[in-house]
């Protein structure tokens, strides 16, 4: 009795296993076709599914290759209305086209950075204040690029003391004139030591962190940059009577003389405000540089 059942028990098992292969081989013969109709594909794009053998980052590659470089085809996608696409929809495909090949042509021609990055406010810094500017002036697509590499870095990578700041800056406005050609005017935006009294000035009941304009006499020049500082200034006291403290030359022992300046006649270091100003008397104090910038930019031209 028990041998009867025993070779009951292997029968069973034995059919289990032919069904079991079927299914096997019926499931690859499914498989295949599937992928082979390219039914696949399709699901991956639709549903973002990450499928062995099927190149998703190739294909969408592809895709944008083609709309970067034909977006007129784009014209031929399909509404759900009748296969028509309307005006807006096509000024839009347009719009962005012609963004996404526009990011290559940007030429930024203002450089604006920090020589000593880490001078701080009463609850700002500096390098907050050039981030503002670079932002403002980008906004009505007035081109500018922030340096946003470390001066400490470099000044560690290269066993240099923090009083030879400007070797980094000269490093990195170097690299940036490699990269940007089209560089024209320098922002090197810094804070003075002066008590609160001397670097603040009340207008109308706003307060404002005063501006100095610092020009290096030890440099071929220095004249240049004397004058176009000067120029500068000017459009930045009729704006607002008072809120500069003028334009100061430096050189000579004990005076780092150059600033940089000997790489252009437009680098200009303006110490806004000093240690005591507050984050709202700056940034109030960066609208009118900003506004005065463009003025002198447009005067140039």
């Amino acid at each position: 009795m028990k041998r009867f059942k025993s070779k009951k028990i292997k029968k069973k098992k034995k059919y289990i296993k032919i069904i079991f292969i079927f299914f096997f081989f019926f499931s690859y013969i499914f498989v295949f076709s599937y992928i082979k109709t390219k039914r696949l594909k399709v699901n991956v794009l639709d549903k973002n599914i990450n499928y062995i053998n099927f190149n998703v980052i190739g294909y969408i590659n592809n895709k944008a290759k083609n709309i970067i470089n034909n977006p007129v085809l784009l014209l031929n996608i399909k509404s759900n209305k009748n296969n028509v696409v309307t005006s807006k929809k096509i000024q839009k495909v347009l719009k962005t086209s012609n963004e996404i090949s526009s990011i290559k042509d940007v030429k930024p021609y203002i450089y604006i950075y920090n020589t000593h990055q880490r001078e701080e406010y009463a609850n700002y810094d500096v390098k907050k204040a050039a981030t503002l500017l670079s932002d403002k002036l980008n906004k009505i697509e007035t081109r500018s690029v922030l340096e946003e590499n470390s001066m400490k870095v470099f000044l560690d990578n290269n066993n240099l003391k923090y009083s030879k700041s400007y070797e980094a800056s000269r490093n990195y406005i170097n690299e940036a004139l490699i990269n940007y050609p089209d560089l024209k005017y320098f922002f090197d935006i810094h804070r003075d030591s002066v008590s609160k009294d001397k670097s603040t000035i009340s207008i109308n009941t706003i307060n404002y962190a005063k501006i100095l304009f610092v020009i290096g006499s030890d440099n071929p020049n220095y004249e240049n940059n004397l004058k176009n500082a000067n120029y500068l200034n000017s459009i930045i006291e009729n704006k607002l009577p008072g809120i500069s403290r003028g334009v100061i030359t430096h050189g000579g022992k004990g005076y780092n003389g150059i600033y940089n300046q000997d790489l252009s006649e437009n680098v200009f270091l303006i110490e806004v405000g000093g240690l005591y100003n507050t984050k709202e008397e700056v940034e109030n104090t960066i609208n009118i540089l900003y506004e005065s910038i463009i003025e002198y930019i447009e005067g140039e031209i």
